[in-house]
């Protein structure tokens, strides 16, 4: 039932031409998982295993359901590594209640169930497939209500270039979502809540290809991370204002 719904939604947001191209590209798809589905041992994904969840696997974009203009510039869905994302949030050492966590392109949702282990004042994940935020939306309701009291804990499905942060200060994660037509939109989001909410925001980028977009700013420092990983802060108001006087 959810599948022939999922068609009547793509049959009314497109084309009919746009509509059998998607057809097609979902058909390979799920034919080749199908033919590929016995080569990988069950549970072989330790998080999906240990956890109940679903958050696996490797989704192109050309295989979701997807209306919005910003598809041709998003990169294919890949969940992050456990360990690699609780190293860098707990390297922050800050007052995580202090701060909202925010994971733009959050597919299906594992970060969000890695975020929710630290008391951050709220989590939310931003996804404009609505395929993979129905799955993340399942995978959240399975978290226990202890960490995720009064819906703490969100998929949000949406454009991140409109998504509109909770107020306060955010750590942000991205782990190479989408090209830099898109992520300039987004740090202008970032910089205009900045400046509305005199806040700090902290970004955590991960496979960091568009690092000068936050840098060229001049609103923000690398803190910290590698090669792989780069984190990013804003800089106190006075460095900012000079880093601003630099730039100009």
């Amino acid at each position: 039932m959810k599948l022939l719904a999922r068609f009547r939604n793509a049959w009314r947001r497109h084309s009919a031409v746009e509509f059998l191209k998607l057809l097609g590209v979902n058909l390979v798809y799920y034919l080749f998982k199908r033919r590929h589905a016995g080569s990988e041992a069950p549970g072989s994904d330790s998080f999906d295993q240990k956890y109940g969840t679903d958050t696996s696997g490797i989704r192109e974009i050309g295989s979701l359901d997807i209306a919005s203009a910003s598809a041709r510039f998003a990169v294919r869905y890949q969940p992050s590594s456990e360990e690699s994302v609780k190293a860098l949030i707990e390297t922050l050492g800050i007052e995580y209640d202090r701060f909202s966590f925010i994971d733009y392109g959050s597919g299906k949702g594992r970060v969000l169930l890695i975020a929710a282990a630290f008391p951050f004042a709220s989590v939310t994940g931003v996804e404009f497939s609505p395929e993979l935020q129905e799955i993340a939306v399942r995978n959240v309701a399975r978290l226990p209500a202890s960490m995720n009291s009064g819906g703490r804990v969100q998929s949000v499905c949406g454009d991140a270039a409109e998504f509109e942060p909770p107020a306060g200060d955010l750590v942000c994660y991205f782990y190479n979502p989408f090209d830099a037509p898109v992520m300039k939109r987004v740090v202008d989001k970032l910089l205009a809540h900045r400046n509305r909410q005199d806040c700090r925001i902290i970004i955590l980028y991960v496979d960091p290809r568009h690092r000068a977009l936050f840098e060229d700013t001049g609103q923000f420092e690398a803190v910290g991370g590698d090669a792989a990983t780069l984190i990013l802060s804003t800089l106190e108001r006075s460095d900012s204002v000079r880093a601003s006087n630099i730039v100009a």
